[in-house]
């Protein structure tokens, strides 16, 4: 009863959330590109000198959509378990006073068929996903945080565009935490929504 309730409550939500997802603080909807084929101008991409395992790196592919690259810049091979072919990623933008602030939250699925594909990113192997571009009119940078194996990466900075009314906690965000975890703090939700645990 429990799943059927959280299937009906996903689908009166997805329709409400296309159309307010560019003023409200909403949970991210990235998917993992199937299709992703490798060339020589992504790889360049990557010509800085890191010794972190795992590299991001994201620019606007049009004007709904930016496209994120993800290299296993480590030497082995790296397994990741997607929810619903998406990766435990959050976007964050700069504010006005030069912090950097979530515009989106992640929720983790407790259905367990939510996480029956695998994928083993070999070394040097570059996979490639999508997410939603926002639009408003407060110009500012943009980054994603991806969180693989309990550690965080963040992407390079690019310029775009949202309404401010993204910094602020939703609706969805209270439901969603109401839902999940009625029992955990308020900084408790923030960790894991915000991909810091």
């Amino acid at each position: 009863m429990k799943k059927l309730f959280h299937l009906l409550f996903l689908l009166i939500f997805f329709n409400l959330y296309s159309q307010n997802i560019q003023t409200e603080f909403f949970v991210n909807e990235n998917q993992i590109e199937e299709s992703f084929k490798l060339n020589s101008r992504i790889e360049k991409l990557f010509t800085q000198n890191s010794k972190d395992s795992i590299l991001v790196v994201t620019e606007t592919k049009n004007d709904s959509l930016f496209s994120i690259y993800v290299k296993n810049n480590g030497q082995k091979d790296v397994l990741l378990i997607p929810q619903d072919n998406k990766l435990t990623l959050i976007q964050e933008a700069f504010t006005q006073d030069k912090k950097w602030k979530p515009i989106e939250f992640w929720v983790n699925s407790d259905c367990g068929m939510s996480y029956l594909k695998k994928i083993n990113i070999k070394s040097g192997e570059i996979i490639g996903l999508r997410s939603k571009k926002y639009k408003g009119n407060f110009k500012t940078k943009i980054r994603f945080k991806l969180l693989i194996n309990k550690q965080v990466y963040y992407s390079n900075s690019i310029t775009a565009s949202i309404n401010t009314s993204k910094f602020e906690k939703s609706a969805w965000y209270n439901r969603f935490k109401e839902m999940y975890y009625p029992d955990k703090s308020d900084k408790e939700v923030e960790n894991i929504f915000f991909l810091n645990e």
